[in-house]
């Protein structure tokens, strides 16, 4: 059966901050051979792609986009002893669960966090001093060499993780994330799940309930050692509460932005940029966006 291809599809509807106009193209895709077809069909109209998962680190601009938008989907969970192998599709909060169940430790700290697997090791989502790449172990991507698309065994090493960053995050990338696998360390069961209670309860309160795309900024590092946490830093700058249109500065966390209903990417996009400027006046810091700005 051939791809399912879409013309105009509201990004909004594929966004957490569910803000964004329309693609041009948009595909859901649930295998490797899928994803050659979406590239097949972008390449031979001369598109440029764009590589989707949860879309919980993103906003979209309010034009849209003029091309494809891959939408990964692709699904599966393995385990085997230690190590758990899932499609880029699968939920993080899928693999929380199921490493407790087996009585893996490692992902505790995901708990609560939205999105894909494959958006995670993307932008090596952590939190609380922990990221995906402390258990991430190999990545199989499809990469473009000479003119063909190749599965390819990556290690750790290969992705180049940094905070909050591997090679894979940036606007240009056509590395195309299919499955990761997790090296986890053997537990207790109910040991495993009350430190996913214990992250659980840490967030309660913490999140705000609007649409957001989580903390929009990366904190504030030297030498992989914390300076500064941005929430921190906005409040002492009196910007929490501050609104541009329908996005708002909330005050229950300085380092996010939430959606109050009807807000456009301009109305983040200055608040991004106000928070930047006031920070820098205040501190002489510069922020740097977390989230994907499109």
């Amino acid at each position: 059966m051939p791809l399912d291809i879409k013309q105009n599809e509201p990004l909004s509807k594929h966004a957490t901050f569910a803000i964004g106009g329309l693609a041009k193209y948009f595909a859901a895709v649930r295998t490797k051979e899928e994803v050659l077809e979406a590239i097949d069909f972008a390449e031979k109209k001369k598109l440029p792609f764009f590589l989707l998962g949860g879309g919980s680190n993103v906003l979209f601009n309010d034009n849209g986009y003029d091309g494809l938008i891959i939408k990964i989907q692709i699904g599966g969970v393995k385990i085997d002893e230690d190590r758990m192998t899932a499609g880029a599709g699968v939920l993080l909060s899928q693999l929380v669960n199921e490493s407790a169940n087996k009585g893996l430790s490692g992902l505790e700290w995901a708990a609560g966090i939205p999105g894909t697997i494959g958006g995670a090791v993307n932008g090596n989502a952590g939190a609380y001093g922990r990221s995906v790449s402390e258990s991430a172990d190999e990545i199989i991507v499809l990469v473009e060499e000479g003119g063909e698309w190749k599965e390819k065994k990556y290690s750790n090493k290969d992705c180049c993780f940094e905070y909050r960053k591997s090679k894979f995050k940036h606007l240009a990338n056509r590395e195309i994330i299919l499955e990761a696998s997790l090296k986890l360390r053997k537990s207790d069961t109910e040991k495993v799940r009350g430190e996913i209670r214990n992250t659980i309860l840490q967030r309660k309160g913490k999140i705000p309930a609007q649409p957001s795309a989580g903390c929009v900024f990366k904190n504030i590092k030297k030498d992989g050692q914390l300076v500064a946490a941005v929430g921190k830093l906005v409040e002492e700058c009196g910007l929490k509460g501050v609104k541009s249109g329908g996005a708002e500065i909330p005050n229950l966390h300085g380092n996010y932005i939430v959606n109050t209903g009807g807000a456009k990417a301009e109305d983040v996009v200055r608040l991004i940029n106000l928070c930047k400027q006031k920070i820098k006046e205040k501190f002489n810091l510069e922020l740097e966006e977390e989230i994907i700005v499109m």
